[in-house]
């Protein structure tokens, strides 16, 4: 595939249809990845999917686009909110992702281990997250 010269790619970009909004596979690499790899990098890759799947006509997603998706991902808790408030937010969250099932007390023991906590905080944390669970 040769590549276009620029007023010839202005010229194709604008005369292609808005790009549809992104698929759930899309929306889970996406989720992903987006913090691990550059914006315009992640669009590039769901661009040239885009056109693998659909041809060289279909439109292409923007980087409006992308960013108002990952400005979705963004969590809204605060940083730093170690009161009941943003803990409750933030299971709540962790709930609505379906992330708080896939907790389990073996999953505390493991992280326990990585992370070097100690006896009372391995206690608190298996305190606060299982019951949440239940809920």
């Amino acid at each position: 595939m040769g590549t276009l010269p620029q007023s010839e790619l202005r010229k194709d970009i604008g005369n292609q249809a808005p790009a549809r909004g992104f698929t759930p596979a899309e929306k889970a690499l996406i989720r992903k990845v987006h913090g691990y790899m550059p914006t315009a990098q992640l669009l590039s890759i769901l661009n040239e999917r885009l056109i693998c799947d659909l041809g060289p006509d279909a439109g292409l997603y923007t980087l409006d686009q992308l960013t108002a998706e990952i400005g979705d991902l963004t969590p809204v808790t605060p940083a730093g909110g170690h009161d009941w408030g943003s803990l409750r937010k933030l299971l709540a969250k962790a709930r609505r992702d379906g992330l708080l099932e896939l907790i389990s007390e073996q999953t505390i023991n493991d992280f326990a281990v990585v992370f070097s906590l100690n006896a009372k905080q391995v206690l608190n944390l298996k305190d606060i997250v299982l019951p949440a669970k239940e809920m």
